[in-house]
């Protein structure tokens, strides 16, 4: 990403997301759409848009999605 790039922001939180349909915005009352740039070094980059993310058992089909769009597929036995 670059400094340029748009991300989202709910409102009180100090995490950011790269996607505005990202399911950790899923309960957000309001959401701020900000350049990367303006966000001070408190903020952190959202688990599920890192990737960084394990899902678990109880993760719904949103989340479970979005982890199997990132793999690649010589990665699946």
């Amino acid at each position: 990403m670059s400094d340029d790039d748009i991300i989202y922001v709910a409102a009180g939180c100090d995490r950011y997301h790269e996607s505005r349909e990202c399911q950790g915005l899923s309960h957000a009352r309001a959401i701020e759409k900000r350049a990367l740039s303006s966000l001070s070094d408190e903020f952190t980059l959202c688990e599920l848009c890192s990737g960084a993310y394990q899902a678990g058992l109880s993760d719904g089909a949103f989340v479970t999605a979005h982890l199997l769009e990132d793999l690649d597929p010589d990665d699946i036995g």
